[in-house]
């Protein structure tokens, strides 16, 4: 695009003003014409994203055509996570595999990594597509090194040759066919894993069913940091049916998916990865994402639901991008013990019903109404449940017989139905392992719902040591 003026106009607009100029029209105004590109220098400056919206997308920079992307997430160069988020994703692993479920995880590659021919040759230069590419590998050497099943999914970097998209031009989704791309890989890594061909197979068939409209994300950014407008990018969009029965029966009440689904929005029925996953794996998937949830949201979810505890997959798919943060301790400290249930079935240490109040309320104290108890923080998890299921986020502190505390963040998006319930342990992390438990305040949400309660509950986790004998205070 060029301008004049003030004025946006399109190469055969200037075109035409040119020309007429050239023939002696008269009146016609002079102008110096600079080429400038969509992207102002708003779009191009780090302080302009100053929201946690807008930080997603920080900061723009200009492709070819209408191709945008992100420095920080889209041309990063780092992947994979720390050696604690390592040895904290084998433990989720590891609890799973001890209730028979495989772990698996679709680790996207960037928009950079596929998608790098889109760049203009200057941004291509300043991009080290070389060592990005050596650590995404990396990473998922790492990941199988820690037992969990991961595809290789590089050959689908530098989509040369390619007549459709992998990524949106400027969307940080990707597109049904590089969901296909990407179903048919995985699905070679899922024929992989002892017990798949135990899973009853289908025949699975996808087709076009429509187009599917794309404002993407980036040029919506765009166009609030710089004015400019951009066209909607339209795609095949698929269904996918079991062949013979016109779909009827793809998840009906007799259905028993053995592999499920857990991701972000790349998992939704936009963009057809689960139908994918069917057809190239002939297994029925349980499609469990949520859109707008975060990498976790959805695995959280489906953990803490019934289906997940009476009838557990054979295979648990995991997908997320590479730009989530893997090593938050927060995540696995309610991930692991949602695996075996919370509290559900076990003996209780400590239990209480409570009304809350606005501010904080103490629900449990250690010794109160029994003789103190031997409530360490690596034996001991929580499990609480709000009277209004609505309620999706709160604090709770955590006292120790030392006088130390914790606050710890109750937090669920409200994409997902939490049925009010929230589990996480006790902290097993160096000088905090040792701690006794004295009590528990949860604090009030901000918009606290009419007569809201919350039970608490404390018990032993799975496997820990330690005894319920009397303990002298620290």
């Amino acid at each position: 695009m060029h301008r004049l003026s003030n004025k946006w106009f399109t190469p055969s607009a200037l075109a035409a003003a040119l020309l007429a100029s050239a023939h002696g029209a008269q009146a016609t105004p002079q102008y110096s014409v600079q080429r400038t590109g969509p992207l102002c220098a708003v779009a191009q400056d780090p302080a302009s994203y100053n929201t946690k919206y807008l930080s997603f997308f920080e900061s723009l920079v200009q492709g070819q055509g209408d191709w945008l992307f992100r420095t920080r997430y889209d041309l990063r160069t780092d992947f994979g996570t720390t050696p604690y988020g390592y040895s904290q994703f084998k433990r989720l692993r590891d609890a799973l595999k001890a209730r028979g479920v495989e772990l698996m995880i679709v680790y996207q590659p960037t928009r950079g990594l596929v998608n790098r021919e889109k760049l203009t040759p200057e941004e291509k230069a300043a991009f080290n597509f070389d060592l990005a590419k050596k650590n995404y590998l990396a990473a998922v050497e790492q990941f199988r090194k820690a037992g969990i099943w991961v595809t290789d999914l590089s050959p689908l970097f530098d989509e040369k040759g390619v007549d459709t998209d992998y990524y949106f031009k400027a969307d940080h989704h990707w597109t049904p066919a590089g969901a296909e791309r990407t179903a048919k890989l995985v699905a070679e890594t899922l024929k992989q894993i002892p017990g798949f061909d135990d899973i009853p197979k289908k025949d699975f068939q996808s087709k076009v069913v429509g187009l599917l409209p794309k404002a993407g994300t980036l040029h919506k950014t765009a166009g609030q940091l710089c004015g400019t407008t951009y066209a909607t990018q339209y795609v095949d969009q698929y269904e996918t049916e079991a062949a013979g029965d016109g779909g009827d029966s793809l998840f009906s009440d007799e259905s028993d998916p053995k592999v499920a689904l857990v991701g972000t929005s790349n998992s939704g029925p936009a963009y057809n990865f689960a139908g994918f996953l069917q057809q190239h794996s002939g297994a029925e998937v349980l499609n469990m994402a949520v859109s707008g949830g975060g990498f976790d949201s959805a695995l959280l979810q489906y953990m803490s639901s019934q289906e997940f505890h009476d009838n557990p997959p054979k295979v648990l798919i995991w997908e997320f991008a590479t730009h989530y943060d893997l090593a938050q301790q927060s995540f696995y400290r309610q991930a692991v013990p949602l695996v075996n249930n919370g509290c559900e079935g076990r003996p209780v240490a400590l239990k209480n019903r409570v009304k809350l109040k606005p501010g904080a309320n103490e629900v449990l104290v250690n010794g109160k109404e029994q003789p103190l108890r031997d409530l360490r923080g690596r034996d001991y998890l929580v499990d609480l449940t709000f009277s209004d299921p609505a309620v999706h986020e709160s604090k709770a502190t955590i006292w120790y017989l030392n006088g130390r505390r914790e606050n710890f963040k109750i937090e669920q998006s409200d994409r997902v139905d939490t049925g009010g319930r929230y589990v996480f342990e006790l902290r097993n992390d160096q000088d905090w392992a040792d701690l006794n438990l004295l009590a528990l305040e949860i604090h009030s949400p901000e918009q606290m719902p009419k007569d809201l309660s919350v039970e608490v509950s404390v018990c032993k986790r799975p496997g820990a040591g330690g005894s319920n004998l009397a303990a002298q205070a620290d």
